[in-house]
């Protein structure tokens, strides 16, 4: 993907990610970002198109996330905390 085409991508979604990451469970993520659990289904519907991947399998209440989810989340945690750094109040 060229750096242009993030045009089309919300960014949130990106959050959404990380957090089911973590969590792997949609309730308790939609908890944390403080957004109910249909919220967090949409997202991952989202999120599912925009990888081309299940992202996460079901294994009872728990959400199990796929090789391409884990390889994702490897290279996205880094570039999140990029982000906040380059966004963060440096004067103090």
């Amino acid at each position: 993907m060229k750096r242009n085409e993030l045009r089309s991508i919300d960014l949130n979604l990106l959050v959404v990610f990380e957090t089911l990451i973590q969590e792997c469970n949609l309730t308790r993520a939609g908890k944390r970002l403080s957004l109910g659990q249909p919220a967090v289904s949409a997202a991952l519907i989202r999120l599912r198109r925009l990888f081309n991947d299940p992202l996460f399998e079901r294994n009872g209440r728990t959400m199990v996330p796929t090789p391409r989810a884990l390889s994702a989340a490897q290279m996205l945690g880094p570039a999140l905390d990029s982000v906040c750094v380059a966004l963060a109040d440096t004067k103090g």
